[in-house]
Protein backbone atom coordinates (compact mmCIF):
# COMPACT_ATOMS: atom_id res chain seq x y z
CA UNK A 1 0.00 0.00 0.00
CA UNK A 2 1.21 3.31 -0.90
CA UNK A 3 -0.02 6.80 -1.32
CA UNK A 4 1.04 10.34 -1.93
CA UNK A 5 1.87 11.85 1.57
CA UNK A 6 1.46 15.86 1.56
CA UNK A 7 3.82 18.24 2.33
CA UNK A 8 4.42 19.05 5.85
CA UNK A 9 5.51 22.03 7.51
CA UNK A 10 5.46 20.96 11.57
CA UNK A 11 6.31 17.27 11.08
CA UNK A 12 9.54 16.32 10.24
CA UNK A 13 9.98 14.18 6.69
CA UNK A 14 11.73 11.39 7.95
CA UNK A 15 9.34 11.28 10.83
CA UNK A 16 8.66 7.47 12.22
CA UNK A 17 4.79 7.44 13.84
CA UNK A 18 6.10 3.79 15.56
CA UNK A 19 8.47 5.58 17.74
CA UNK A 20 7.10 7.42 20.63
CA UNK A 21 10.16 9.18 21.25
CA UNK A 22 9.58 10.99 17.73
CA UNK A 23 6.02 11.80 18.77
CA UNK A 24 6.41 12.94 22.32
CA UNK A 25 8.36 16.15 21.97
CA UNK A 26 6.11 17.44 19.12
CA UNK A 27 3.17 17.31 21.27
CA UNK A 28 5.54 18.31 24.32
CA UNK A 29 6.47 21.80 22.35
CA UNK A 30 2.50 22.19 20.81
CA UNK A 31 1.74 21.78 24.48
CA UNK A 32 3.70 24.68 25.75
CA UNK A 33 2.87 27.28 22.97
CA UNK A 34 0.66 30.19 24.24
CA UNK A 35 -2.50 30.03 22.35
CA UNK A 36 -3.69 33.54 23.67
CA UNK A 37 -3.78 35.61 19.92
CA UNK A 38 -6.17 34.00 17.23
CA UNK A 39 -3.21 34.11 14.92
CA UNK A 40 -0.52 31.62 17.26
CA UNK A 41 -4.35 29.45 18.08
CA UNK A 42 -4.58 28.67 14.36
CA UNK A 43 -0.74 27.49 13.70
CA UNK A 44 -0.89 25.76 16.52
CA UNK A 45 -4.56 24.15 15.18
CA UNK A 46 -2.89 23.38 11.38
CA UNK A 47 0.27 21.71 13.50
CA UNK A 48 -1.51 19.81 15.76
CA UNK A 49 -3.87 18.63 12.93
CA UNK A 50 -0.62 17.73 11.06
CA UNK A 51 0.92 15.61 13.61
CA UNK A 52 -2.81 13.58 14.37
CA UNK A 53 -3.20 13.09 10.37
CA UNK A 54 0.44 11.62 10.29
CA UNK A 55 -0.18 9.73 13.33
CA UNK A 56 -3.61 8.42 12.98
CA UNK A 57 -2.96 7.15 9.11
CA UNK A 58 -0.45 5.38 10.56
CA UNK A 59 -2.34 3.68 12.96
CA UNK A 60 -5.06 3.14 10.32
CA UNK A 61 -2.76 1.57 7.58
CA UNK A 62 -1.88 -1.04 10.66
CA UNK A 63 -5.75 -1.56 10.77
CA UNK A 64 -6.03 -2.25 7.39
CA UNK A 65 -3.11 -4.22 6.76
CA UNK A 66 -4.25 -6.67 9.61
CA UNK A 67 -7.64 -6.46 8.07
CA UNK A 68 -6.47 -7.86 5.07
CA UNK A 69 -4.23 -10.74 6.48
CA UNK A 70 -4.77 -11.28 9.76
CA UNK A 71 -2.82 -14.51 9.81
CA UNK A 72 0.75 -12.50 9.00
CA UNK A 73 2.47 -13.11 12.45
CA UNK A 74 4.68 -10.08 11.60
CA UNK A 75 1.53 -7.54 10.54
CA UNK A 76 0.04 -8.85 13.78
CA UNK A 77 3.40 -7.39 15.54
CA UNK A 78 3.30 -4.40 13.89
CA UNK A 79 -1.02 -3.44 14.80
CA UNK A 80 -0.35 -4.49 18.53
CA UNK A 81 2.61 -2.23 18.70
CA UNK A 82 0.83 1.07 17.62
CA UNK A 83 -2.57 -0.55 20.00
CA UNK A 84 -0.51 -1.18 22.92
CA UNK A 85 2.68 1.54 22.89
CA UNK A 86 1.65 4.36 20.83
CA UNK A 87 -2.11 4.76 20.57
CA UNK A 88 -2.40 4.76 24.61
CA UNK A 89 0.72 7.21 25.11
CA UNK A 90 -1.08 9.78 22.09
CA UNK A 91 -4.49 9.63 23.66
CA UNK A 92 -3.56 11.68 27.15
CA UNK A 93 -1.46 14.20 24.68
CA UNK A 94 -4.00 14.40 22.04
CA UNK A 95 -6.60 15.31 25.47
CA UNK A 96 -4.59 17.64 26.77
CA UNK A 97 -4.53 19.78 23.78
CA UNK A 98 -8.04 19.56 23.00
CA UNK A 99 -7.91 21.16 26.79
CA UNK A 100 -5.85 23.28 25.64
CA UNK A 101 -8.01 24.69 22.43
CA UNK A 102 -11.31 25.07 24.56
CA UNK A 103 -9.22 27.17 27.58
CA UNK A 104 -7.53 29.31 25.03
CA UNK A 105 -8.80 33.22 24.98
CA UNK A 106 -8.30 33.35 21.38
CA UNK A 107 -11.31 30.56 21.04
CA UNK A 108 -14.28 33.50 20.77
CA UNK A 109 -12.19 34.30 17.68
CA UNK A 110 -12.21 31.44 16.01
CA UNK A 111 -15.77 32.13 13.93
CA UNK A 112 -15.46 30.13 11.13
CA UNK A 113 -18.72 27.54 11.16
CA UNK A 114 -16.18 24.92 10.56
CA UNK A 115 -14.61 26.01 14.06
CA UNK A 116 -18.11 25.37 15.84
CA UNK A 117 -18.32 22.07 15.15
CA UNK A 118 -14.70 21.40 16.07
CA UNK A 119 -15.47 23.14 19.34
CA UNK A 120 -18.74 20.66 20.14
CA UNK A 121 -17.19 17.88 19.14
CA UNK A 122 -13.65 18.16 21.40
CA UNK A 123 -16.28 20.11 24.36
CA UNK A 124 -17.60 16.07 24.29
CA UNK A 125 -14.61 14.36 23.99
CA UNK A 126 -12.86 16.17 26.94
CA UNK A 127 -15.96 15.72 29.76
CA UNK A 128 -15.71 12.03 28.27
CA UNK A 129 -11.79 11.32 28.66
CA UNK A 130 -10.31 9.29 31.67
CA UNK A 131 -6.69 8.55 31.93
CA UNK A 132 -7.99 4.59 33.60
CA UNK A 133 -10.73 4.30 30.72
CA UNK A 134 -7.31 3.90 28.32
CA UNK A 135 -6.02 0.49 29.39
CA UNK A 136 -9.95 -1.10 28.99
CA UNK A 137 -9.94 0.69 25.39
CA UNK A 138 -6.82 -0.97 24.23
CA UNK A 139 -8.27 -4.43 25.65
CA UNK A 140 -11.47 -4.10 23.31
CA UNK A 141 -9.37 -3.03 20.39
CA UNK A 142 -7.39 -6.49 20.99
CA UNK A 143 -10.45 -8.68 21.82
CA UNK A 144 -12.01 -6.93 18.20
CA UNK A 145 -8.62 -8.20 16.57
CA UNK A 146 -9.23 -11.68 17.66
CA UNK A 147 -12.73 -11.94 16.36
CA UNK A 148 -11.41 -10.89 12.97
CA UNK A 149 -8.87 -13.81 13.47
CA UNK A 150 -11.07 -16.57 14.41
CA UNK A 151 -13.85 -15.24 11.34
CA UNK A 152 -10.91 -14.74 8.98
CA UNK A 153 -10.17 -18.57 9.65
CA UNK A 154 -13.71 -19.73 8.92
CA UNK A 155 -13.73 -21.84 6.08
CA UNK A 156 -15.48 -24.47 4.34
CA UNK A 157 -15.49 -27.58 2.26
CA UNK A 158 -17.95 -27.32 -0.71
CA UNK A 159 -18.09 -28.78 -3.93
CA UNK A 160 -14.37 -30.43 -3.73
CA UNK A 161 -12.82 -26.63 -2.42
CA UNK A 162 -12.42 -24.54 0.41
CA UNK A 163 -14.81 -21.37 0.52
CA UNK A 164 -14.71 -18.13 2.35
CA UNK A 165 -18.19 -17.64 3.64
CA UNK A 166 -18.39 -15.37 1.79
CA UNK A 167 -17.87 -16.70 -1.61
CA UNK A 168 -20.45 -19.65 -0.14
CA UNK A 169 -22.78 -16.83 -0.74
CA UNK A 170 -22.56 -17.57 -4.54
CA UNK A 171 -24.32 -20.83 -4.01
CA UNK A 172 -27.43 -19.42 -2.21
CA UNK A 173 -28.32 -17.29 -4.49
CA UNK A 174 -28.64 -20.52 -7.10
CA UNK A 175 -31.97 -21.79 -8.30
CA UNK A 176 -31.95 -24.85 -7.03
CA UNK A 177 -32.94 -25.29 -4.12
CA UNK A 178 -31.26 -27.97 -2.47
CA UNK A 179 -27.83 -27.00 -3.11
CA UNK A 180 -28.67 -23.46 -1.64
CA UNK A 181 -29.92 -25.14 1.69
CA UNK A 182 -26.99 -27.10 1.75
CA UNK A 183 -24.69 -24.20 1.29
CA UNK A 184 -26.36 -21.85 4.19
CA UNK A 185 -26.51 -25.06 6.42
CA UNK A 186 -22.70 -25.24 5.66
CA UNK A 187 -22.17 -21.86 6.42
CA UNK A 188 -24.01 -21.95 9.46
CA UNK A 189 -22.60 -25.05 11.16
CA UNK A 190 -18.93 -23.44 10.53
CA UNK A 191 -19.94 -20.06 12.14
CA UNK A 192 -21.41 -22.80 15.26
CA UNK A 193 -17.88 -24.01 15.61
CA UNK A 194 -16.53 -21.05 16.79
CA UNK A 195 -19.33 -20.14 18.85
CA UNK A 196 -18.14 -20.19 22.25
CA UNK A 197 -14.87 -18.32 21.26
CA UNK A 198 -17.05 -15.26 19.52
CA UNK A 199 -19.62 -15.05 22.85
CA UNK A 200 -16.78 -15.32 25.14
CA UNK A 201 -15.16 -11.98 23.34
CA UNK A 202 -18.58 -10.12 22.95
CA UNK A 203 -19.25 -11.13 27.40
CA UNK A 204 -15.64 -9.53 27.91
CA UNK A 205 -15.91 -6.49 25.79
CA UNK A 206 -19.64 -6.01 27.54
CA UNK A 207 -17.86 -6.00 30.55
CA UNK A 208 -15.35 -3.78 29.83
CA UNK A 209 -17.16 -1.26 28.19
CA UNK A 210 -19.61 -0.76 30.96
CA UNK A 211 -16.53 -0.57 33.12
CA UNK A 212 -15.39 2.60 30.60
CA UNK A 213 -19.18 3.84 30.91
CA UNK A 214 -19.16 4.06 34.79
CA UNK A 215 -16.10 5.51 34.99
CA UNK A 216 -17.16 8.16 32.81
CA UNK A 217 -19.93 9.01 34.23
CA UNK A 218 -22.26 7.42 32.24
CA UNK A 219 -25.56 5.51 33.15
CA UNK A 220 -24.81 2.61 30.12
CA UNK A 221 -22.86 2.02 27.62
CA UNK A 222 -24.91 3.42 25.17
CA UNK A 223 -25.29 6.69 27.15
CA UNK A 224 -21.63 7.08 27.09
CA UNK A 225 -21.24 5.64 22.96
CA UNK A 226 -24.12 8.52 22.25
CA UNK A 227 -21.48 11.08 23.40
CA UNK A 228 -18.51 9.87 21.59
CA UNK A 229 -20.09 8.93 18.33
CA UNK A 230 -21.35 13.09 18.75
CA UNK A 231 -24.92 12.13 18.59
CA UNK A 232 -26.46 16.02 19.34
CA UNK A 233 -29.19 15.69 16.94
CA UNK A 234 -31.53 13.07 17.86
CA UNK A 235 -31.85 10.84 21.04
CA UNK A 236 -32.02 7.37 22.11
CA UNK A 237 -35.84 8.01 22.58
CA UNK A 238 -36.19 9.42 19.27
CA UNK A 239 -34.72 5.95 17.61
CA UNK A 240 -36.71 3.86 19.52
CA UNK A 241 -40.20 6.04 18.04
CA UNK A 242 -38.32 5.31 14.60
CA UNK A 243 -38.01 1.72 14.92
CA UNK A 244 -41.66 1.65 16.32
CA UNK A 245 -42.65 3.22 13.25
CA UNK A 246 -41.14 0.67 11.26
CA UNK A 247 -42.38 -1.90 13.00
CA UNK A 248 -45.98 -0.64 11.95
CA UNK A 249 -45.74 0.66 8.64
CA UNK A 250 -42.67 -1.31 6.83
CA UNK A 251 -42.54 -5.10 8.47
CA UNK A 252 -46.03 -5.46 7.05
CA UNK A 253 -44.99 -4.39 3.49
CA UNK A 254 -42.15 -6.76 4.15
CA UNK A 255 -44.21 -9.69 5.00
CA UNK A 256 -46.26 -8.92 1.62
CA UNK A 257 -43.45 -9.39 -0.54
CA UNK A 258 -42.52 -12.40 1.71
CA UNK A 259 -45.79 -13.75 0.57
CA UNK A 260 -45.32 -12.65 -3.01
CA UNK A 261 -42.28 -14.32 -3.41
CA UNK A 262 -43.59 -17.66 -1.59
CA UNK A 263 -46.17 -18.05 -4.13
CA UNK A 264 -43.93 -16.92 -7.11
CA UNK A 265 -41.73 -19.69 -5.84
CA UNK A 266 -44.51 -21.51 -5.16
CA UNK A 267 -42.98 -22.84 -1.60
CA UNK A 268 -45.52 -23.61 1.41
CA UNK A 269 -42.89 -22.00 3.36
CA UNK A 270 -39.91 -19.44 3.12
CA UNK A 271 -36.86 -20.58 4.84
CA UNK A 272 -33.31 -18.75 5.59
CA UNK A 273 -31.40 -19.99 2.06
CA UNK A 274 -35.03 -18.49 -0.01
CA UNK A 275 -33.97 -15.14 0.88
CA UNK A 276 -31.21 -13.95 -2.01
CA UNK A 277 -32.50 -16.15 -4.84
CA UNK A 278 -34.26 -14.24 -7.44
CA UNK A 279 -38.13 -15.72 -7.15
CA UNK A 280 -38.45 -16.16 -10.79
CA UNK A 281 -35.50 -18.69 -10.86
CA UNK A 282 -33.59 -17.11 -13.43
CA UNK A 283 -29.76 -17.50 -12.77
CA UNK A 284 -27.99 -14.88 -10.40
CA UNK A 285 -26.18 -12.07 -12.25
CA UNK A 286 -22.67 -12.37 -12.48
CA UNK A 287 -21.07 -9.43 -13.02
CA UNK A 288 -17.19 -10.04 -12.82
CA UNK A 289 -14.73 -13.05 -12.22
CA UNK A 290 -15.14 -13.90 -8.69
CA UNK A 291 -11.27 -14.43 -9.14
CA UNK A 292 -10.29 -11.04 -11.21
CA UNK A 293 -10.93 -8.17 -8.95
CA UNK A 294 -8.93 -6.28 -11.74
CA UNK A 295 -11.80 -6.56 -13.81
CA UNK A 296 -14.26 -5.59 -10.94
CA UNK A 297 -12.27 -2.37 -10.61
CA UNK A 298 -12.16 -1.92 -13.96
CA UNK A 299 -15.66 -1.93 -14.55
CA UNK A 300 -16.55 -0.23 -11.74
CA UNK A 301 -14.19 3.27 -13.28
CA UNK A 302 -16.69 3.27 -16.32
CA UNK A 303 -19.40 3.11 -14.20
CA UNK A 304 -18.21 6.38 -12.65
CA UNK A 305 -16.88 7.28 -15.32
CA UNK A 306 -19.94 7.76 -17.45
CA UNK A 307 -21.31 9.96 -14.32
CA UNK A 308 -17.83 12.48 -14.20
CA UNK A 309 -14.73 11.52 -15.90
CA UNK A 310 -13.30 13.77 -12.93
CA UNK A 311 -15.12 10.93 -10.79
CA UNK A 312 -13.53 8.33 -12.43
CA UNK A 313 -10.27 9.48 -12.12
CA UNK A 314 -10.45 9.46 -8.56
CA UNK A 315 -11.62 5.91 -7.92
CA UNK A 316 -9.09 4.57 -10.32
CA UNK A 317 -6.24 6.73 -8.10
CA UNK A 318 -6.83 4.31 -5.36
CA UNK A 319 -6.11 1.06 -7.83
CA UNK A 320 -2.84 3.30 -8.61
CA UNK A 321 -2.01 4.21 -4.87
CA UNK A 322 -2.47 0.95 -3.44
CA UNK A 323 -5.94 1.33 -1.44
CA UNK A 324 -8.16 -1.01 -2.74
CA UNK A 325 -8.77 -4.63 -1.71
CA UNK A 326 -11.49 -6.03 -2.55
CA UNK A 327 -11.48 -9.98 -3.38
CA UNK A 328 -12.55 -12.53 -0.27
CA UNK A 329 -9.91 -15.02 0.17
CA UNK A 330 -8.63 -17.45 3.13
CA UNK A 331 -7.16 -14.97 6.28
CA UNK A 332 -9.35 -11.81 5.22
CA UNK A 333 -10.90 -10.19 7.68
CA UNK A 334 -14.74 -10.68 6.87
CA UNK A 335 -16.90 -7.29 6.15
CA UNK A 336 -16.05 -3.95 4.39
CA UNK A 337 -15.65 -0.46 5.29
CA UNK A 338 -13.95 2.52 3.87
CA UNK A 339 -11.57 4.38 5.81
CA UNK A 340 -10.11 7.70 5.47
CA UNK A 341 -6.20 8.30 5.29
CA UNK A 342 -5.90 12.20 6.58
CA UNK A 343 -2.23 12.38 5.62
CA UNK A 344 -2.73 10.94 2.04
CA UNK A 345 -5.99 12.76 1.42
CA UNK A 346 -7.15 9.68 -0.33
CA UNK A 347 -9.73 6.86 1.25
CA UNK A 348 -8.86 3.03 1.59
CA UNK A 349 -11.82 0.64 0.67
CA UNK A 350 -11.70 -2.72 1.89
CA UNK A 351 -14.43 -5.41 1.02
CA UNK A 352 -14.70 -9.43 0.27
CA UNK A 353 -15.79 -9.76 -3.23
CA UNK A 354 -16.94 -12.63 -4.43
CA UNK A 355 -18.39 -12.49 -8.16
CA UNK A 356 -21.91 -11.00 -7.17
CA UNK A 357 -24.17 -8.49 -8.08
CA UNK A 358 -24.15 -6.94 -4.35
CA UNK A 359 -20.44 -6.55 -4.79
CA UNK A 360 -21.31 -3.94 -7.50
CA UNK A 361 -23.47 -1.65 -4.97
CA UNK A 362 -21.11 -2.05 -1.99
CA UNK A 363 -18.13 -0.93 -4.10
CA UNK A 364 -20.54 2.21 -5.85
CA UNK A 365 -21.71 2.85 -2.60
CA UNK A 366 -18.10 2.53 -0.49
CA UNK A 367 -16.70 4.50 -3.90
CA UNK A 368 -19.30 7.64 -3.80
Amino acid sequence: MSAEVHARSFVPAKFDPSDFSQIEPLYAELLSRDLSALEALQRWLADLSELTAAIDEYGKRRHIAKSCDTEDPEIERQFLHYVEAIEPRVKPLFFQAQRRLLASPALPLLTDRRFEVLKKWWAADVGLFRDENVPLETEITKLNAEYDRISGAMLVEFRGRAHTLQQMQQYIELPDRAIRQEAWERVAGRRLEDRARLELIFDQQLALRRRIARSAGEPDYRSLVWRQKKRFDYTPQDCLRFADAIAEHVVPVVREIDQSRRHAMGLEKLRPWDLKVDPMGRDPLKPFPADDPAVFVRRTTGIFSRLSPALGEQFDSLRHNGNLDLASRPGKQPGGYQESLEQSKQPFIFMNAAGLHRDVEILLHEGG
